[in-house]
């Protein structure tokens, strides 16, 4: 049975964007009615908040153990303490006891459930515990309290951003952003939201503000750089996608890059090892410029994740293909051999700096033919009509669900199509739904049994071959389809900027035809347009 298949990043091409902007720890302000332990007239509440104020900057320098000596000291002499007791669930949460940190704080907001800053900071260990629900409730709670404190604010514009609610997530980025102008954590958080609503100029123009008050903000270059590819800059993008590796979410890649900038047209006898990064998808995509490199005549060695390997040594015959050997990290050891050592990705700025740097091919994968062969005979027998692969969604289930890919009910308008047989290419547990599928439209989508859509990929890659055509949602499924040379329409649920398109078309693919709408809209008349797409190329091939 088929399992969930790892996807690339969500996002723009290549890759997606990384949440600009860690949590704020937010420190506690001062209680609005001070209470005992916050009298200045006492000597021992003073002697407390001096305490706390010193373990709290010991947290902050990482200083774990004076900090930790710091706050119980302060609550073996007052247990009912709030700012001590915030400041030990802080310390909780630094050491990732995320049960004990969120009792802590929690008993902090018993005493002073008016300070904003426990409930923002209790937010972000709910977060941890991805208890998103109550953690976007504390942080209301936390810009109810303290709706003028712009790190407040952001924690819950990020809360809302991390559970794909961008929509929400804007207001309080720009209230954010005009209570704190110069922050460029906050203008690099406000960006990726603009970036991943579909408003790409103006996330362009906060990625800007952003590196203007911080040159050296990884999290904005990637991200800029990821919208600026998106928009088909790639001239402008590809060398800050080099920041990738600065920002969270990627596997450290082996230090000793090698590469010549610009690259050589002739690289005989040059030995070159590049390496897959990030999903299934962006292996792929990448791997589109290994032919260039073969082409000037290099020696090439590439390392790909294991169940890519079969498909990508048919596919590039005459290259040395392996297995990671960490799964989904690159070699640490060996690289002296080679002239040439760097991730798949960095091909771009060296091979693709402008659309027309984009060659036109009818595939770079070459499934097995026998294979391919086997498939069409097995899809022959389910129907007549062009064989139409279908794939509506990622394996993201829930909160993501609504905004990126439509439900089942709305797939009528595809469905509907005359004269064609459907066949499954979703990747992970679908049954319920392709039984949904036959009972509401009367249509069944074939599962071709056997064959598991996740591990065996050069499986999939046959089974794409032997199809006339794919409809799928931005997936790798859309991918492969484009890799193996099949046309595609592949839909996103934000808009596809013209300027990416490449004679409307995917420049990395050429059988690719993205189609998107503005996030907000709903997805029938964008289901309706390419049911008339597909509807058109069934007529003509008829």
């Amino acid at each position: 049975m088929a399992r969930n298949r790892k996807r690339s990043p969500p996002g723009g091409r290549p890759g997606g964007p990384r949440a600009a902007g860690p949590r704020v720890a937010v420190p506690p302000p001062a209680p609005r009615k001070p209470g005992a332990w916050a009298d200045a007239s006492d000597p021992a509440a003073v002697r407390h908040a001096q305490l706390v104020a010193a373990a709290m900057q010991a947290l902050e320098r990482g200083d774990l153990e004076n900090a930790r000596r710091g706050f119980r000291t302060v609550l073996d002499e007052n247990i009912r303490h709030p700012d001590a007791l915030h400041g030990m669930g802080l310390f909780a949460r630094r050491v990732e006891l995320y049960d004990t940190a969120a009792s802590l704080i929690r008993q902090a907001i018993e005493v002073d459930p008016s300070n904003g800053g426990y409930w923002s900071n209790l937010g972000n260990v709910l977060q941890k515990m991805d208890r998103w629900d109550e953690a976007i409730e504390a942080h209301r709670t936390a810009v109810r309290l303290s709706p003028n404190h712009f790190a407040i604010r952001q924690n819950l514009g990020s809360a809302l951003n991390m559970v794909d609610r961008p929509f929400e997530a804007l207001p309080h980025f720009r209230e954010a952003l005009r209570l704190n102008p110069d922050s460029p954590d906050t203008a690099a958080s406000y960006a990726t939201t603009l970036y991943r609503v579909g408003e790409y100029g103006a996330a362009a123009r906060f990625f800007r503000q952003a590196l203007a008050g911080n040159p050296r903000h990884p999290v904005a270059h990637f991200n800029n750089a990821v919208n600026l590819n998106w928009m088909g800059r790639w001239s402008e993008g590809w060398p800050g996608y080099e920041w990738r590796y600065a920002t969270l979410g990627f596997h450290r890649p082996p230090t000793r890059f090698r590469a010549p900038d610009p690259l050589p047209g002739d690289l005989h006898d040059r030995d070159v090892l590049v390496f897959g990064e990030q999903g299934i998808g962006d292996e792929i995509r990448f791997a589109t410029m290994v032919p260039d490199l073969i082409d000037r005549g290099a020696a090439v060695t590439l390392e790909c994740t294991a169940k890519l390997q079969p498909l990508f040594q048919r596919s590039f015959p005459t290259a040395t293909v392996r297995a990671f050997p960490v799964p989904g990290q690159a070699s640490e050891a060996g690289l002296d051999g080679f002239d040439i050592v760097l991730p798949t990705g960095s091909l771009g700025r060296l091979l693709r700096m402008g659309p027309d740097r984009f060659p036109e091919h009818g595939g770079v994968l070459r499934p097995d033919p026998a294979r391919v062969d086997c498939l069409k005979r097995r899809i022959a027998e389910l129907g007549p009509g062009p064989k139409i692969g279908l794939c509506w969604r990622s394996r993201a289930r829930g909160r993501t669900r609504a905004e990126y890919y439509p439900e089942v009910a709305e797939l009528g308008p595809i469905l509907a199509v005359p004269g064609a047989t459907f066949v499954n290419l979703q990747y992970d547990e679908c049954a319920v739904e392709l039984a949904e599928i036959r009972e509401r439209f009367g249509v069944a989508v074939h599962v071709i049994e056997g064959l598991d859509l996740f591990d065996d990929l050069d499986g999939s890659a046959a089974l794409t071959a032997a199809l006339d055509l794919v409809v799928s949602a931005n997936t790798s499924v859309a991918t492969i389809a484009g890799g193996v040379g099949i046309p595609t329409i592949e839909f996103h649920g934000r808009p596809v900027p013209s300027g990416y398109l490449v004679k409307g078309h995917d420049p990395w693919f050429p059988s690719v035809t993205p189609i998107g709408k503005r996030m907000a809209d709903p997805w029938g008349r964008t289901l309706r347009s390419i049911a008339k797409l597909v509807t058109d190329r069934v007529s003509a091939d008829g």
